[in-house]
């Protein structure tokens, strides 16, 4: 599937600005055709009230379940208020250029005795976990209302400063999305996200963004946080993410080995969200 992605052009520029500093160019192509720059827009999402930065999660050694192949193997387990799935760490001397994976946009259901809307997202980033200052992140979020109707939205952040929602990306509910970050520099960026299904491609170039660490990179579902505070975490079928990788400035791959694997806990202590992994570059977030 990475060569139905690389086999796109950039097209249709549009530049925005953020304040005085951050800055983007946004291209897209839809079923092989440039898209045209009229349909190419976003919708702005206060960074620090749609997306929490970092899981307060703790780290113990713990023996995982079974996988696939039913070995038994010694994995980092982590816990988390608001993050679940794989969170890998790169020393300083190894710092991380870019993170990539395909997966599943959330397909909801509700979950009982929570009231309605609930929600789900999934994404893939650089930072906010042992660099919790700054996260260059995209992804879907996927939201159930009362009586079962979903929508899904693609969206980027780079905490602290911008967060948009990308309004002409089409994506549904178990729709198969692929998300490629490359931290050309600690401050500039290229975002590439596409819905394989749909044949849609977005390619966002970023400068000035915030100073990022480098250190970590993600592979998560998360029950997010909004104006109001953490919202309505949904029950949802496996969220798969295939071919997670990242790559160090040094060309030093990373998959999943090694990684915390960050279960979610409701404020019960409850675990609600379990990462289940299958080799070094495949594992599924499965709720409970």
């Amino acid at each position: 599937m990475r060569s139905l992605i690389h086999s796109f052009a950039m097209v249709s520029v549009l530049a925005w600005s953020v304040g005085a500093e951050l800055t983007f160019v946004a291209t897209a192509r839809q079923g092989g055709r440039e898209v045209d720059r009229s349909d190419i827009k976003f919708s702005a999402i206060p960074p620090r009230q749609h997306r929490r930065h970092g899981p307060p999660y703790t780290n113990v050694n713990a023996t995982s379940h079974a996988d696939v192949n039913t070995r038994r193997d010694r994995d980092n387990v982590s816990y988390s208020g608001n993050w679940c799935g794989a969170s890998q760490h790169s020393s300083t001397s190894e710092p991380i250029s870019n993170v990539f994976a395909y997966f599943t946009a959330p397909d909801l259901t509700l979950r009982t005795e929570t009231p309605a809307p609930q929600f789900a997202a999934a994404w893939v980033g650089i930072d906010g976990a042992n660099c919790r200052k700054t996260l260059l992140q995209a992804g879907v979020t996927t939201i159930v209302n009362s009586n079962g109707g979903q929508s899904a939205s693609a969206w980027w952040e780079w905490y602290p400063e911008a967060a948009y929602t990308i309004n002409n990306l089409p994506v549904k509910p178990g729709d198969w999305l692929s998300v490629n970050i490359t931290a050309t520099t600690p401050t500039t960026a290229k975002i590439v996200i596409s819905n394989v299904q749909r044949g849609y491609m977005m390619v966002l170039t970023i400068t000035n963004g915030p100073k990022l660490c480098r250190e970590d990179a993600e592979w998560i579902v998360e029950d997010f946080y909004d104006a109001k505070g953490q919202v309505a975490f949904a029950s949802f079928s496996d969220v798969w993410f295939q071919e997670a990788q990242a790559t160090t400035v040094n060309g030093k791959k990373i998959g999943i080995d090694g990684a915390a694997m960050v279960h979610l806990q409701d404020p019960d202590g409850d675990v609600v969200c379990t990462p289940w992994k299958y080799d070094n570059s495949i594992f599924v977030v499965s709720s409970h």
